[in-house]
């Protein structure tokens, strides 16, 4: 198809004042389909200074803007040219509407989208929202309360924290906002990570493009906290002890011992069932990171299986569980003092407690770990009925101390 010709004629030729001048173009995809395609040009010009035969302002002195109108209706007529060839090489009809379209984008004539920009409060919701198909509900919690602590501290500047704002100037006053407000190191190091990984993903997807939070010094507060780990003979005191004139306590020391001697998660070990046990071993993709674990039977193990006939109880949820054993441990006199060391609001405390106090669902996982080092079990084949893939994770549940250290050292043939 032949590209036509525009044309330009002024809106009202008789006119007694400036008119304005349009571009036409005629022409027909067939014979059922004449097109015109009519644009306005913003300029206006009076009849006497226009040169119908050349379609154009006439230069002259009068005229100072003919040059400039010309240019214009140059522009004009090449946009259409180009739009009428475009379409053809797309093998696109060139529809007068098209035609019109793709001219008034060349010559910026169509309005503008504005692009909502993404803010960092913004994303962030975003991020919440995307995470609760995948994560755990407590890590949406600690994101909802990272999310909370930030708009806090943009509240006390009077402004809404941007993703430009995050410096290391920034960073150092956020952990003083949140030392002043009695946080531990503990705290303050979960809401630097959960703030390095929303900007992280901000970053991948090209609304942020401020990288000080990768910065070394930006990094989160660190401080050991003290885990404990029951030996053989303090499991075994558990073991030992008659709770059955209180159901819930039975059902919660029953199931610590599952811990305590496969070192399954609480999350794994609450939905075991008779199916995952399969010749003597317990058999399982673990739900925190969906790992197959191949978990060989200890004798307690086995006697606590027996006395529900593979039919597990129902577990009491985290934080009753939780309370239960501490009651539990108070019972098997597990009273040897720990000395934990914190850091809250700045300020570094010590203070002993009594080792049942500090008895949690996932000491039994701790102490799996810990025992099976110290009988001498080796590292990889701990790990692979742990599920853990980091050797670093890993060996942060070894808690047992110098002494027990030695004591085992003392066996091997080395010192000997």
């Amino acid at each position: 198809m032949t590209i036509p010709e525009p044309r330009f004629y002024l809106k009202d030729l008789k006119s007694t004042i400036p008119t304005l001048i349009y571009l036409q173009a005629k022409y027909s995809l067939n014979e059922q389909q004449p097109q015109r395609v009519m644009l306005t040009s913003a300029d206006k010009i009076h009849p006497s200074q226009w040169d119908g035969s050349k379609q154009r302002a006439t230069v002259s002195r009068r005229n100072l803007h003919a040059g400039e109108i010309n240019l214009y209706l140059d522009k004009m007529s090449n946009a259409f040219k180009h739009s009428f060839r475009t379409l053809l090489i797309d093998n696109e009809i060139p529809t007068q509407e098209k035609v019109k379209e793709k001219m008034e984008e060349m010559l910026n004539l169509r309005p503008k989208v504005e692009v909502k920009k993404v803010t960092l409060y913004s994303f962030i919701d975003l991020f919440i929202n995307d995470s609760k198909a995948n994560k755990k509900e407590n890590t949406i919690r600690a994101y909802h309360a990272t999310i909370k602590s930030i708009k806090d501290f943009g509240k006390l500047n009077g402004k809404e924290v941007s993703f430009e704002d995050i410096n290391l100037t920034w960073y150092s006053l956020f952990i003083k906002f949140l030392q002043a407000k009695g946080h531990s190191n503990s705290t303050l190091g979960k809401y630097i990570k959960n703030i390095k990984s929303i900007l992280n993903a901000a970053t991948e997807l090209g609304h942020n493009t401020n990288f000080i939070f990768r910065n070394k010094s930006f990094a989160k507060p660190n401080e050991t906290s003290h885990k404990i780990f029951l030996t053989k003979e303090e499991i075994e005191k558990i073991a030992a002890l008659d709770l059955s004139n209180d159901l819930q306590k039975n059902i919660t020391r029953d199931y610590f011992l599952i811990s305590s001697m496969s070192g399954l998660r609480f999350s794994d070990f609450v939905r075991i069932k008779k199916e995952h046990i399969i010749n003597d071993r317990i058999q399982m993709i673990t739900l925190k990171t969906g790992q197959e674990v191949i978990i060989p039977i200890a004798p307690l193990l086995k006697s606590i299986f027996l006395k529900y006939d593979f039919e597990f109880p129902k577990c009491p949820c985290n934080q009753v569980f939780n309370r239960y054993l501490k009651e539990i441990g108070e019972e098997a006199e597990l009273i040897s003092i720990e000395t934990v060391t914190k850091t809250i609001g700045g300020v570094k405390s010590v203070r002993g407690y009594k080792k049942f106090e500090l008895l949690t669902s996932h000491s039994g996982r701790r102490s799996f770990i810990s025992n099976a080092i110290l009988a001498g079990i080796n590292s990889t084949s701990i790990m692979k009925i742990s599920g853990h893939k980091s050797a670093a994770v890993f060996n942060s549940y070894a808690k047992f101390d110098a002494h027990q250290n030695a004591e085992k050292l003392a066996e091997h043939s080395f010192f000997k």
